[in-house]
């Protein structure tokens, strides 16, 4: 396939394929600008990178706030890090809806992690996009699969917007629960149960481990309700403390069995291609959407199908009508 931007080498491509984290950092933050001359310098970059991507494994930690996913992905990462794989880590977190900044602030929660030569952590905020995950998460996927990163893990922001976009870009999903039965204490809904490939229950320890083996008894009778998968995949169960380590190494191994799965079934690769055009369908919808508002003849009509709306003098379904037809001819 002929790569338009081949001809146009970004001058970051060299350095973020040699694995530079300062260069990972600069490319992300290219793509998350909102200035058209970002937007352009990433669109480059993006199409130089094509050819670096799709090696590492993508995996989804997701579950309501409170159940532990920094304190797990950090215990994940250390160990992965320690059998010497490269672990990309980026967190999706709250965003100011004033000022679009992060609420919970940049590696504060992964400090251990975050000083290990072999993780990179990116924080970025939820802004408007919907199900917890970053616009330009697919992006930064990604640009740090070309930098080099082996295993790739995705914090949502758990919210229960609707995590279910983050499903389709990644390889493995995993839902964290807390130590209590009952997916309607823990706002668990049905949708995201269907869609994990493990449930895991954490902070089993001390005193929490009677209530957490009553959650995984609880979870695996629940998990029997669905409807069994093509590939005869069976999700887990588990049990973890990622304060004291225990888990950890049987999550990665379930981990690895289930893409080893996907791989020998062929579903890894059709599960990939989808995903390039969940992602192409998502970041043209955004375009169409950024290019209606931004048309200066739409900007002056909306103000005028506002007042018409409050009046009275016009229906939204009308409004709506005439600002498409407006935005069509312009």
């Amino acid at each position: 396939m002929k790569n338009n931007n081949a001809s146009h080498s970004h001058p970051l491509l060299s350095p973020l394929l040699n694995g530079d984290r300062q260069a990972l950092s600069r490319s992300i933050s290219l793509l998350e600008s909102q200035l058209d001359s970002h937007r352009l310098e990433a669109n480059i970059l993006m199409g130089n990178i094509l050819s670096h991507t799709g090696k590492s494994i993508r995996v989804a930690i997701s579950g309501v706030p409170g159940v532990g996913k920094s304190s797990f992905i950090e215990a994940l990462g250390l160990l992965l890090t320690g059998m010497g794989k490269k672990v990309g880590v980026l967190t999706i977190d709250p965003s100011s809806k004033q000022s679009g900044g992060s609420i919970l602030g940049d590696k504060t929660r992964m400090t251990q992690l975050s000083s290990t030569e072999l993780a990179y952590i990116r924080t970025t905020p939820a802004a408007s996009s919907l199900g917890g995950v970053a616009q330009n998460t697919r992006g930064s996927i990604k640009l740090c699969e070309a930098a080099g990163f082996e295993v790739i893990l995705i914090e949502t922001v758990g919210v229960g917007q609707n995590e279910l976009e983050v499903h389709e870009m990644v390889d493995f999903f995993l839902l964290l629960n807390l130590p209590g039965a009952g997916d309607e204490i823990q706002g668990i809904k049905r949708g995201i149960m269907e869609v994990a490939d493990a449930l895991l229950i954490n902070k089993a320890d001390g005193d929490a481990v009677p209530l957490a083996k009553k959650a995984q008894q609880y979870f695996k009778a629940a998990l029997h309700a669905f409807q069994s998968r093509e590939n005869g995949w069976s999700p887990p169960v588990l049990l973890a403390s990622a304060t004291e380590g225990t888990g950890i190494v049987e999550i990665w191994q379930q981990i690895e069995t289930f893409v080893a799965l996907q791989q020998k079934s062929g579903d890894f690769e059709r599960n990939r291609q989808q995903q390039e055009i969940s992602g192409w369908k998502s970041q043209m919808t955004e375009s169409l959407k950024r290019a209606f508002f931004k048309d200066p003849t739409v900007k002056a009509l909306l103000l005028q199908l506002e007042l018409e709306i409050t009046r009275g003098d016009a229906t939204a379904v009308q409004a709506t009508q005439r600002a498409i037809d407006t935005f069509r001819k312009a």
